[in-house]
């Protein structure tokens, strides 16, 4: 079987993958499985072969992932439901002053975007900005963006979101790099999108819905009137402190874990305890359970440790069924050929190695609408290529995460539900979320660019 039918088959099923997506609104992961079986099979695996491959794929991707992404999708319910997001984003906002607030609700859902969905961060906070922009005048063009694409990057580049765990998993990189350089890339592409979104001129007011309660209790302003995000939004009994520890304690026991272990003497009782509270599995169990205090009294109900587990877990079906399908497409990739067909059409055409997992992940983010199926698709495309490319799987998972955020319009879920809660129109949405969404990605790959140039990663 010669190169050319083998880079053309593979062509054809990244062509057809997005097609039955974006075109023709087939579900992804049956979408995977079709392109997945199909690749093996025109690529004379045989039938038998090929669904074994697929098996074994699947089972070993979600054998590393799948408690990952429960655990993940767990913890972001919880803090949903605890009011601990809620009290996150009103202490920002008492950090700042008024005529700072956009820069307030970037910070807000940057921490959040960490345990929290992008959507679920929009829907869940999208009144307490509305309040803001009526008693403020700032327009909910800047606002309702701003509140989506501080949340929009990091589930994009670091765990837990779902996106990120698969591709980590699949490149093989430690947790605490995919947090600590995710965060290294990721954070600089919220400030240059958050100073684009303050930028724009264009008013747009408020839903009526989320301010018809502040009528007659003093309208827009200015200068502003002083009152905090509480005269607007009941204010939370959860304590900063205990809203922040299960976000930053699994980061911070990961990280160190990754850095410090190799350091510690071998053998030692410290070395192991720092190891296991460290394995990303366990410390995301162990923010679970950090987060049950939230609930006060209430912790010890079935609603909080049975129902709230079990909506966690719906969550996760998707993006677990998503990751195995993805691991299976990069097993198909590494055992037809096609691994080598693709790298020496690479380098071939003389392009960089670093831009394709971006341009991929870029790609497919567009067509589909998905940063999840942005960056697991790249992921499992490149990850076979890794031994003939010049690239560490850190520069990889990196290239993926920022090429994943481009770009946001009107085939995304996140697009709609910004744009209608915040009052715009779609042309307003796709200036705004759209070319922050571009914004953030480009200037994310800069900075790993950059990076890669200097061997740090």
């Amino acid at each position: 079987m010669s190169d050319l039918y083998t880079l053309l088959a593979f062509v054809t099923a990244v062509v057809v993958l997005v097609l039955l997506i974006a075109r023709f609104k087939v579900h992804p992961v049956a979408t995977l499985f079709i392109v997945v079986m199909g690749l093996g099979l025109v690529l004379g695996m045989g039938g038998t072969a090929t669904v074994e491959l697929v098996m074994e794929g699947f089972g070993s991707t979600l054998a590393k992932v799948g408690l990952l992404v429960i655990f993940g999708c767990v913890l972001g319910k919880m803090l949903e439901l605890s009011g601990a997001a809620m009290k996150i984003t009103e202490t920002a906002l008492r950090m700042f002053a008024e005529k700072r607030v956009p820069w307030a609700i970037a910070l807000a859902s940057t921490v959040l975007g960490i345990p929290l969905i992008a959507d679920t961060a929009v829907v869940m906070l999208i009144p307490i900005v509305s309040a803001l922009a009526y008693r403020t005048g700032f327009s909910m063009m800047r606002l309702g963006p701003i509140l989506y694409i501080g949340a929009y990057v990091m589930t994009s580049v670091i765990p837990p979101g779902p996106g990120p765990l698969a591709s980590a998993s699949l490149l093989e990189v430690s947790m605490g790099e995919a947090i600590l350089y995710g965060l290294m890339v990721g954070v600089p592409g919220v400030l240059v999108a958050t100073l684009y979104l303050s930028r724009i001129k264009t008013y747009v007011p408020p839903k009526p819905e989320f301010v018809e309660h502040l009528v007659g209790a003093g309208g827009p302003s200015s200068g502003g009137s002083g009152e905090g995000p509480d005269d607007t939004v009941p204010g939370s009994k959860v304590g900063l402190f205990g809203a922040l520890l299960p976000i930053l304690a699994p980061i911070v026991l990961i990280v160190f874990a990754s850095l410090a272990g190799p350091a510690l003497p071998e053998g030692s009782w410290i070395t192991g305890t720092v190891l296991f509270v460290g394995e990303p599995t366990v410390a995301l169990f162990l923010a679970c359970l950090l987060a049950l205090p939230l609930f006060r009294g209430r912790w010890r109900d079935k609603e909080t440790l049975n129902d709230l587990f079990e909506s966690g877990l719906r969550i996760a079906a998707m993006p677990l069924a998503l990751t195995g399908v993805g691991g299976a497409l990069a097993t198909i990739i590494r055992e037809t050929g096609v691994a080598e067909s693709v790298a020496g059409g690479i380098e071939g055409i003389g392009l960089s190695p670093i831009l394709i997992p971006f341009l991929i992940a870029a790609a497919v983010c567009t067509i589909t609408g998905s940063n999840i199926l942005g960056v697991m698709t790249s992921a499992a495309i490149m990850q076979p290529l890794l031994p003939s490319l010049d690239l560490s799987p850190l520069a990889v998972y990196l290239a993926c995460a920022t090429g994943a955020q481009i770009m946001k319009h009107a085939n995304s879920s996140g697009f709609w539900v910004t744009t209608t809660l915040s009052n715009m129109t779609v042309g307003q949405g796709i200036r705004s979320i759209g070319v922050a969404s571009v914004l953030s990605g480009v200037t994310g790959f800069v900075v790993l660019y950059a990076m890669h140039a200097a061997g740090l990663v």
